[in-house]
């Protein structure tokens, strides 16, 4: 039985740059930066990269509709 991937599952996680990300979320590259710095985005940092899947940066956006993130 083959198994099957469900959107933002682990196996989805891959290594992103900041600039990767800032064009997901349709931000600058210091405005990401900030993000990241401020630990609200879903990513696990190793060193300098940054781990994560475009789903998890989705369902962020998704579930930050209509508030105002202070960092």
């Amino acid at each position: 039985m083959e198994k099957t991937k469900q959107p933002g599952s682990y196996e989805d996680f891959k290594k992103y740059t900041v600039e990767e990300i800032s064009s997901i979320l349709g931000l600058g590259k210091t405005k990401t930066r900030e993000l990241l710095d401020s630990k609200l985005l879903p990513v696990t940092k190793i060193g300098r990269d940054y781990l994560t899947s475009k789903q998890c940066l989705q369902d962020f956006l998704k579930n930050n509709i209509g508030n105002e993130l202070y960092f």
